[in-house]
């Protein structure tokens, strides 16, 4: 009724009665108005809704959610930023579809809120289509805002999707951005820790270690500072990754062990997984192969036990077979190659079959594989180690032509790494 929806959109603006009438009519006859005790000229309702900032069709029309008040709502948006800063996004599908954003009295704070929730549901669906429309969408109402922090964010997610999609220098220069935004706003919170670790992270994942080193060293004393452990198993994870290539195998053991710790707090987890494989994969290059497969066969019937659905299961099946190289395990480790091989498309499968085939001293068949692993999808920086070995197996063949081109395309491989570094 009339009345009805004048007082739910007087609520909405945060009005009183007092206010909404003041300079139009009583405040006693807008009480009867709402009542639906009497009715308003037309005159009355266009001042009304000047001042409610809506049309005179709003009158008639009903609110998307008209048994929710305007505060409500604003408590349901907070709920679900929330939701999303605690990577819980069970219950936010259903408020991904409401149009909250189109309703008198969200500000645009809210609006830029709202956009940046649909775009994290989105992302967590790896729907990057829509994560990227919805995430732009909230950049362009919150990059002029003075509170910085749900830019900041969307930059950060923004990038997140540009590295998914393969785009991971774009999704450097997101997080760059980001990260001097929060440098120059002296921003000190779990906001900054996330930008800190992605960028490490991606850094590491283009072979600038030092520099994830650093990063992700930052984004610790940060958590420390906070008292906070956000995001800290995922940091040591890459604190451990980048001290192991960089040869400094206390560090990387040490960053490793902590990984574990903080995923031992939880229910068990991929990773929970991860963490030990990363961790057994560093015992087996120390040469502590039975520490190693200890590790890493405890790491594999936890995958079969809870058929954990991730993209990096696959290499921890192939680590075990790594594994059992290294023990001399031969039969055993093909077979389990054999068996995942088509699932991997990194060419880590083939590199593998190629180590076996050199413990083997079947070089010709080595060969075969590992240039068939320089064709996985793998970042180039991994693909040196690969032309490293064909070079070393061409020289062991006196093929020293063959080896001295393949030593020259380890060279190559890595100076293409260079434009992703600093």
């Amino acid at each position: 009724m009339l009345g009805q929806r004048i007082k739910e959109l007087r609520n909405q603006a945060n009005l009183t009665q007092q206010e909404l009438a003041e300079g139009i009519i009583s405040r006693t006859y807008l009480s009867l108005i709402e009542k639906n005790s009497v009715h308003p000229s037309t005159n009355v309702l266009k001042k009304l809704s000047v001042r409610l900032n809506c049309t005179l069709e709003d009158f008639t029309s009903s609110s998307e959610d008209k048994n929710l008040s305007l505060l409500e709502i604003k408590k349901e948006i907070k709920w679900a930023e929330n939701h999303v800063l605690m990577n819980d996004f069970k219950k936010l599908n259903d408020f991904i579809n409401k149009k909250y954003e189109t309703l008198p009295g969200i500000n645009e704070a809210e609006k830029g809120a709202i956009n940046w929730v649909r775009a994290s549901v989105y992302f967590h669906n790896k729907d990057y289509v829509n994560a990227r429309l919805y995430v732009e969408k909230a950049i362009e109402i919150v990059k002029k805002m003075r509170d910085v922090t749900l830019y900041i964010r969307s930059l950060e997610l923004l990038a997140r999707i540009e590295y998914e999609v393969g785009n991971v220098m774009e999704a450097i220069n997101h997080l760059t951005k980001a990260n001097k935004i929060t440098i120059v706003e002296n921003i000190v919170n779990i906001t900054r820790v996330s930008v800190l670790f992605y960028l490490g992270n991606y850094y590491s994942r283009v072979g600038e270690f030092y520099v994830a080193i650093k990063l992700c060293e930052e984004a610790l004393e940060l958590n420390t500072k906070l008292n906070t452990h956000h995001l800290a198993l995922n940091i040591e994870n890459t604190l451990g990754r980048s001290y192991q290539a960089t040869k400094d195998n206390k560090q990387a053991e040490y960053h490793y062990r902590r990984a574990i710790s903080y995923a031992e707090l939880r229910p068990v987890s991929f990773d929970y997984v991860g963490s030990l494989s990363n961790l057994s994969m560093l015992l087996s290059s120390l040469g502590r192969i039975n520490e190693a497969y200890e590790m890493i066969t405890k790491c594999n019937k936890l995958l079969d036990e809870h058929e954990f659905e991730h993209p990096y299961a696959v290499n921890v099946r192939l680590h075990l077979a790594d594994v059992m190289i290294e023990k001399g395990m031969y039969d055993e480790a093909r077979s389990i190659i054999a068996e995942y091989i088509e699932l991997d498309d990194s060419g880590y499968g083939d590199e593998l079959m190629g180590d076996l085939e050199t413990k083997l001293e079947n070089y010709q068949g080595a060969l075969s594989y590992y240039k068939d692993a320089l064709n996985g999808n793998e970042h180039v920086y991994y693909f040196g180690r690969i032309a490293k070995k064909i070079a070393n197996i061409y020289e062991i063949l006196g093929d020293l032509k063959q080896s001295n081109e393949y030593y020259k395309k380890c060279i190559n491989l890595y100076e293409d790494s260079l434009p992703y570094m600093v």
